[in-house]
């Protein structure tokens, strides 16, 4: 190995060296590690010139050894503008030479409009181009207030009518247990709405979550006339930068403006601390109820890209093989398919490739 590729740094559990900043929670071994839980897997952190170059990895090992990896949703490869161009082909040439020696054959990078990333490099592959999200940066209570749509803040005012209050504090462990008023109301919300699997979460995973965030994990809960918890919504903190996460409502308290009550709160805590962005993040696909909801808040609408990287074309092309026998297809059917990694694609589900992340078009 020469002494440009001996430049990227691999970073591997609770904790990244001193001195090193994270551009987003994304790219933290505390979120890193809940996400594991979640979808199986270890956390590493690829990284080169003092954190100007940071990729976030969830490895996921294959029945055979090998290992394929998906970076964290709004993280992908984080470039920073300081770099220069040589540096970032040297980077770039780095990464892929420690991912060889991983034992990895391919990637998926979920992008983020948010941080500078690298640029595409030849062969990277589009698998979603151009996904909306929504990010607020309000400077004071008026300007935001003006910058939603009536009917939104129609919705706050009926709430506050009505007595529903809402306040935003740090989350507690109680929040996040079975039969706390955050969970309870998250499944619920999610069992009415008949969600995938993907999106109810274990004990587990909120314990990781809480323990990574600590402090910058917080909540944002509507109470109604009676004190009853009838909206709640988590949040994480990092810098000066505010994300919405999770977030679940009891029906009958939606229709009363709960929801928009909630995140307006969020709205008034992020201008109250000095943060210049609230992310409140898409929907579950492309310009749905829940994005349209989000973009009735004002902001900005952003972009973000979800590409796909084979880094062992041999090994790569075995899986699929292997995958498209399982499915009684083609390779070939499996490549044209516009799911990846293509072994992870067909029908039936997949067995042989447990842990797959959910499908990205």
């Amino acid at each position: 190995m020469n002494n440009r590729d001996r430049m990227i740094h691999v970073h591997r559990g609770h904790h990244i060296p001193d001195g090193l900043s994270s551009p987003d929670v994304y790219f933290t071994p505390g979120y890193g590690r809940a996400l594991c839980v979640s979808v199986g897997g270890e956390w590493l952190l690829l990284e080169a010139y003092d954190g100007a170059w940071q990729v976030p990895l969830i490895v996921r090992t294959l029945l055979d050894s090998t290992k394929d990896v998906i970076t964290p949703q709004f993280s992908g490869v984080y470039a920073s503008p300081s770099l220069s161009s040589e540096q970032i082909q040297e980077a770039w040439s780095a990464t892929f030479t420690c991912l060889r020696e991983l034992g990895i054959i391919s990637v998926v990078l979920r992008g983020s409009p948010l941080v500078p990333q690298a640029p595409h490099v030849p062969g990277q592959q589009s698998i979603v181009i151009g996904n909306p999200t929504i990010v607020l940066e309000p400077l004071d209570a008026d300007t935001a207030w003006s910058g939603m749509e009536g009917n939104s803040r129609t919705k706050v005012r009926k709430a506050q009518k009505h007595g529903y209050t809402a306040q935003v504090r740090q989350a507690e462990s109680r929040d996040l247990a079975q039969g706390g008023d955050f969970r309870r109301l998250y499944d619920e919300t999610m069992q009415r709405l008949d969600a995938a699997p993907v999106f109810f979460f274990s004990d587990s995973y909120y314990r990781e979550l809480h323990n990574g965030l600590g402090s910058n994990l917080l909540i944002s809960e509507v109470r109604d006339d009676m004190g009853v918890v009838v909206a709640s919504g988590l949040l994480m903190r990092h810098a000066q930068r505010l994300h919405g996460h999770l977030a679940g409502s009891k029906r009958d308290d939606a229709r009363m403006g709960s929801n928009n009550l909630m995140i307006w709160t969020a709205i008034e805590f992020a201008i109250d601390q000095g943060l210049g962005q609230f992310h409140l993040g898409s929907g579950h696909g492309q310009r749905d109820s829940l994005f349209k909801f989000k973009s009735s808040f004002g902001g900005r609408e952003l972009a973000y890209d979800v590409t796909g990287l084979i880094v062992d074309p041999d090994l790569y092309q075995t899986h699929v093989e292997i995958r498209a026998k399982e499915c009684d297809t083609t390779s070939e059917a499996l490549l044209a398919s516009n799911y990846f990694p293509a072994y992870r694609g067909g029908v039936p589900p997949c067995l042989k490739y447990d842990n797959s992340p959910m499908p990205l078009k």
